[in-house]
């Protein structure tokens, strides 16, 4: 009968220290969540697949890069 309090305590101890451990992982910058959402866009707009020429594919990535470079300056200066 003692065993269930002491694993009811235990999981009530544990729980909360496994969460704060998972959030200091995740502390990323506000630039790098920008930057990351961002190039997600870039990639679903410019979409590349493995027939494209290296030509094409070439242009697309410069327009992938292109395309960051300019929600990254517009996010900045939205933010200022």
């Amino acid at each position: 009968m003692r065993i269930l309090p002491l694993i009811t305590l235990t999981i009530a101890i544990t729980i909360p220290v496994g969460l704060a451990a998972q959030e200091q992982g995740d502390a990323k910058s506000a630039r790098e969540v920008l930057k990351a959402a961002c190039e997600r866009d870039a990639r679903l707009t410019y979409r590349t697949g493995v027939r494209t020429l290296p030509e094409v594919r070439e242009q697309m990535m410069a327009a992938r890069k292109t395309y960051v470079r300019d929600c990254l300056a517009k996010a900045s200066a939205a933010a200022s």
